[in-house]
């Protein structure tokens, strides 16, 4: 079972600021830089209130997203949510970006939340693998870093304008290298289908409520059959596996991350009896969740 090697009290969440401490709402930084600052160790489990772009040119070692590793290879991007607990482990001096925005500059520059929605890169829970690219695309990415780079350092009129479109060309040519890769990449095969974007919303919304396929099915107005064949056949996972891994994926997080009581979270997670939560838990992740708890904590 992958934990977070650290405390549950220690977990933070950041806000988005730059070197002086002063609020922003964009940032470019260098993943070569942060490397040095934290002279190699391997920064620690964290959330942010804003959106995060890695742009890897080369590294090694692994990302670590709500529970789950990826590795970290060379040409590759990683979309990170607002919330998502993330932990990059870098094994070297990794050379690439990162890139953070609050989702008041995406309103600032017209960026919507439907584009945000339609692209599927950033994924509130679930799997967040990384974006695979060629290193002759990758130079693309490459050209709009440093013209972001540019007018990052200089004062002018309609910066942030500018900053705001070289977000949304990333955003669309990452959303292009998505749809070259759909027949491999996890986050691109739903990207076409309007059903199972607004499953998946719906879930978002109603997780604590709602467990059954047949109450997401009739919000869409399908049946459950229909349903289940639907995101199945589109992501080889099935309706009733995308509620129980985002019911799943709260319960972990308050387990690690705050003093709630079994009891209680049963009871915040729509279950009607805490044995029954308990026997849930157990059944789909293999520890009870004070075992869990106990296990992530003596890490």
């Amino acid at each position: 079972m992958l934990i977070f090697n650290l405390m549950h009290s220690e977990i933070k969440t950041y806000d988005l600021t730059d070197a002086a401490g002063k609020q922003v709402e964009f940032i470019l930084k260098d993943m070569g830089i942060l490397y040095e600052q934290m002279n190699g160790e391997p920064d620690r489990p964290h959330r942010h209130d804003y959106f995060t772009i890695l742009l890897i040119e080369q590294a090694k070692g692994k990302h670590i997203i709500d529970f789950k590793e990826y590795q970290l290879f060379n040409h590759c991007l990683y979309f990170i949510y607002p919330g998502q607990v993330h932990q990059v482990m870098a094994t070297k001096k990794p050379t690439g970006w990162v890139i953070n925005f609050s989702k008041l500059f995406l309103v600032q520059n017209n960026i919507s939340d439907q584009m945000i929605n339609d692209l599927y890169l950033f994924n509130k829970h679930g799997e967040t693998p990384p974006l695979p690219v060629n290193e002759k695309d990758f130079q693309n990415y490459k050209d709009i870093i440093r013209q972001i780079s540019q007018y990052s350092e200089l004062d002018l009129d309609y910066k942030n304008e500018a900053l705001g479109a070289l977000l949304k060309l990333i955003l669309i040519h990452s959303n292009t290298h998505c749809s070259m890769h759909k027949e491999k990449n996890p986050q691109s095969i739903e990207a076409g289908n309007q059903l199972v974007r607004e499953f998946k919303r719906l879930i978002d919304e109603h997780y604590k409520e709602l467990h059954k396929v047949s109450d997401y099915a009739g919000l869409l107005s399908v049946t459950s059959d229909y349903l289940n064949k639907s995101v199945k056949a589109l992501t080889g996972k099935s309706a009733k596996e995308y509620i129980l891994d985002r019911i799943l994926l709260e319960a972990k997080r308050v387990l690690l991350f705050t003093e709630l009581s079994n009891k209680e979270l049963a009871f915040e997670l729509g279950f009607e009896e805490p044995a029954h939560f308990s026997n849930f838990f157990k059944k789909y992740n293999g520890l009870s969740p004070l075992d869990f708890r106990n296990s992530a904590r003596q890490s």
